[in-house]
């Protein structure tokens, strides 16, 4: 694809990102109190409850930090993911009137919902900067690495919505698999609890499922650690999770583009 091709098909999925949020948000109040209060309540119900379960259990690592931020750190990241990969099963469909055009760019479509994503993403950075303020604690000297973090985190998503939206094309029933897979890798994930409780207390095969396979530990220990300086970053895992994360975006981007010739004829 040109340079100039390629800045065309990016403004396009701007336009549509920025439309999409419009058509979210803008036009209706209920848009907001479902797609952003909702959420939040949810998150400070789990703070609530969990900052009690959890007293005196978060380990010498994380003893010091408050619940509310040992939590809302590595959420900003989840709802991203969950943000994206919920969307992307319908993506698609919901733009199904513009594959039919002959000239138009398929693949801009699963980047519509990184708008919102975004927003939502923002609104928890701006409550963690809260938090970190009322709370007086300074971040550590390594929190630049949260940004590569939260890069490898978008590209991994990113990734996984290509390869989502393309399936669910022909697979209708991911839009209702996919939301129940997300809720089971968030548990899976030491997200509302500490990773040490698992390497201590748990059974070999909770702890290879947990710490060793599931790439949002990485991702959750390391957004905590370059925050709060609770443990080195690894570099040496901090870039096997990047090149998972470009191998991940690479074969989303191979089905997508493997499974694009039938857009037309199913939807």
């Amino acid at each position: 694809m040109h340079q100039s091709g390629m800045r065309n098909s990016l403004g396009l999925a701007w336009m549509l990102a920025r439309r999409d949020l419009k058509n979210r948000y803008a036009t209706n109040y209920a848009g907001i109190a479902w797609n952003v209060l909702v959420p939040l309540l949810y998150a400070l119900i789990n703070v609530v409850v969990f900052s009690i379960l959890m007293k005196g259990r978060m380990g010498d690592r994380y003893a010091d930090i408050p619940f509310s931020l040992f939590y809302f750190v590595p959420f900003s990241l989840w709802a991203f993911f969950s943000e994206m990969t919920g969307r992307s099963t319908s993506i698609l469909r919901e733009y199904g009137y513009l594959i039919n055009k002959i000239a138009f760019p398929y693949w801009v479509l699963p980047l519509v919902p990184l708008g919102s994503a975004l927003l939502n993403q923002f609104i928890l950075f701006c409550i963690i900067g809260v938090l970190l303020s009322s709370l007086s604690i300074v971040p550590a000297a390594s929190a630049p690495l949260f940004i590569l973090v939260w890069l490898v985190t978008v590209v991994l998503t990113v990734g996984i919505a290509y390869a989502l939206s393309a399936i669910a094309v022909y697979v209708p029933d991911l839009s209702q698999i996919v939301p129940v897979c997300v809720n089971i890798l968030f548990w899976l994930s030491p997200i509302l609890y500490s990773a040490t409780l698992v390497e201590k207390d748990g059974p070999l095969w909770v702890r290879k499922l947990i710490m060793d396979y599931n790439p949002f530990t990485y991702i959750v220990e390391m957004s905590r650690q370059s925050i709060f300086g609770a443990g080195d970053v690894s570099l040496t895992a901090l870039g096997g999770l990047a090149l998972l994360a470009l191998v991940v975006l690479g074969f989303g981007l191979l089905v997508f583009r493997k499974l694009k010739s039938g857009f037309a004829d199913v939807l």
